[in-house]
């Protein structure tokens, strides 16, 4: 009788079974690594591994835990973590390794797998489960890297985190902190081009925000001011007191109609730079310094938009909606002629509720035919409420790389990289806060000079103070609260008017004129009016002035 044939040995580790697994456990591996990559090493990769395998699946899950929890709890945390320049550096670094790790752990279960001895309907299909499934984890860890440094370039690029001193210096400037409870921000609209010199800040806005709540306080500086004061510490303050006539006395910038604000950033850079050694942009700090003077505010950094570029910016986040109170010429061709004009309109913003294109919306914000410059303060206002109210997180995320290259273009900043996040946050929080808006000119301010209102070359500085002040809640002398029952006096004894509705909580514009007797104000018979005005009709240019009286009124849409 025959000996029996011995029965086959069981494996001592299951992790040394060599044989093709079945198809179902080929397809829950997979899907397993997906979850933890790596945990198919423990069950069947070499064993002296098997625990660092595991080991490194469990950090992947601590780590993306901890950031989801805290980002969750944390929205600024979220926002610091994408723009400081260190802390984005190591998310990228990480992002990558974890693609990698991906990669290399999805390549590694086919050789645990016996991919090569599968037959060929079944590798067909290990091929179509497993690229989503790269294409989920490595692909997607990869493309947030991507982003990332997209963003990390573009930020870098946008704000001045270090200006170079020259070889062996360099002048970081400090993280802003709140001065009483705000950040105070000034932004300018340049308007350089091919056939201009320089830049000059076409539109000058301060952006007074609760460093808690995100309330918001918008004051707009006619770009036609005179007699620009600096502060006692400010290097311009002594330059401009040796009397000499050139380019101001007394401190101020008043040689003239030469020496208007909107050309005070171009003539420091010109002719001033010398005074702020180590500064990046003189230009740009000589106006932080005088438009602190003039509101009684420190400002504490610059925000400059290219306005020719700003349109892109506007097109990528979908246009900007708003309720325009009153028509708003595009206007034609500028005429080379010594006041300015030009050639009739080539389009019409109509009044009521709309949806701006960039390049409609760059004319809305710009556009002065037949109207003072306060008008257009007002809708430049209204322009930037409009863009911080309708900011849509999905549109950033969809289209972030085109928006962000747009930005390089559009935007310079000396505000530091590392706390963009906080005014993240703040912008968005002041989304669901009341603006308060300040003009420093008619209607909200006058001159203290009988005639004096269009261009404001002796401006009232104290008035203007006691204003930007008492809407901040606080006197411009004491930092209490003002009396609700008074209004702060002009310097020549007169009460100053009461702010229009564009001065409160925003609402319907009202401030419209009423339609006057005759044919229907349309698009058609406005450019009838601007076609003779053009001819020399003064008729038509006054009844167009008229008309279009106060079409600085509008809400965000």
């Amino acid at each position: 009788m025959g000996r029996r044939a011995a029965a086959p040995a069981v494996p001592r580790h299951p992790r040394s079974i060599t044989a093709v697994p079945s198809k179902g456990a080929v397809f829950g591996l997979l899907v397993l690594n997906a979850f933890l990559p790596g945990a198919v090493h423990f069950l069947r990769g070499p064993r002296k591994l098997r625990w660092l395998f595991l080991g490194i699946a469990a950090l992947i899950w601590a780590a993306g835990s901890y950031l989801i929890l805290s980002s969750l709890t944390s929205r600024v945390w979220l926002f610091n973590l994408v723009t400081h320049p260190v802390a984005s550096m190591v998310l990228i670094i990480g992002l990558l390794v974890v693609s990698a790790w991906y990669l290399f752990s999805f390549i590694d279960v086919l050789r645990l797998i016996r991919f090569p001895k599968l037959n060929g309907g079944m590798k067909a299909a290990v091929i179509v489960v497993l690229v989503p499934l790269l294409v989920l984890t490595s692909g997607s860890t990869a493309y947030a890297a991507y982003l990332l440094n997209v963003g990390r370039n573009a930020l870098g690029d946008i704000f001045s985190a270090s200006q170079s001193l020259g070889p062996d210096k360099s002048y970081t400037k400090p993280s802003l902190n709140p001065i009483n409870g705000r950040y105070n921000i000034l932004m300018m609209g340049g308007d350089a081009g091919s056939d201009r010199v320089g830049r000059r800040p076409d539109s000058i806005m301060a952006i007074s925000v609760d460093a808690e709540t995100g309330a918001t306080l918008t004051v707009s500086i006619p770009r036609n001011l005179q007699n620009a004061p600096f502060p006692d510490d400010s290097p311009m303050k002594a330059a401009l007191t040796t009397g000499d006539g050139v380019d101001g006395t007394d401190g101020a910038f008043n040689c003239g109609n030469e020496c208007i604000i909107g050309n005070l950033y171009s003539k420091v850079n010109e002719k001033y730079s010398s005074l702020y050694p180590g500064v990046g942009d003189p230009g740009g700090q000589a106006m932080l310094e005088t438009v602190s003077a003039i509101l009684g505010i420190k400002m504490q950094a610059y925000v400059i938009a290219d306005m020719d570029q700003f349109s892109q910016l506007i097109d990528l986040m979908g246009g900007v909606k708003i309720n325009a109170g009153n028509w708003v010429p595009i206007s034609g061709e500028a005429l080379d002629n010594v006041g300015g004009g030009h050639k009739p309109p080539e389009g019409w913003i109509a009044p009521g509720e709309q949806t701006l294109s960039g390049y409609q919306a760059l004319w809305y914000a710009r556009s002065r035919e037949w109207v003072n410059d306060y008008a257009r303060n007002q809708r430049q206002q209204c322009v930037v409420q409009a863009m911080i109210k309708q900011m849509n997180p999905l549109t950033l995320f969809t289209k972030f790389t085109e928006i962000v290259k747009a930005g390089t273009k559009i935007i310079e900043s000396d505000i530091t990289t590392a706390q963009i996040g906080s005014f993240i946050d703040l912008a968005l929080k002041s989304q669901s806060q009341p603006v308060k808006k300040l003009i420093l000119g008619p209607p909200d301010l006058v001159s203290d000079v009988p005639g004096q209102t269009d261009f404001p070359t002796y401006p009232d500085f104290k008035l203007s103070q006691q204003k930007v002040a008492q809407l901040l809640g606080k006197t411009a002398t004491t930092g209490t609260t003002p009396p609700s029952s008074s209004a702060p006096p002009a310097s020549n004894g007169t009460t100053p008017p009461s702010p229009p509705a564009s001065s409160s909580s925003p609402g319907t514009p009202s401030n419209t004129p009423s339609k006057p007797p005759g044919p229907p104000i349309t698009k058609e018979y406005l450019q009838g009016l601007a076609v003779a005005a053009y001819n020399g009709d003064a008729g038509a240019k006054d009844t167009l002035v008229g008309l279009l009286a106060n079409n600085g009124a509008c809400t965000p849409g």
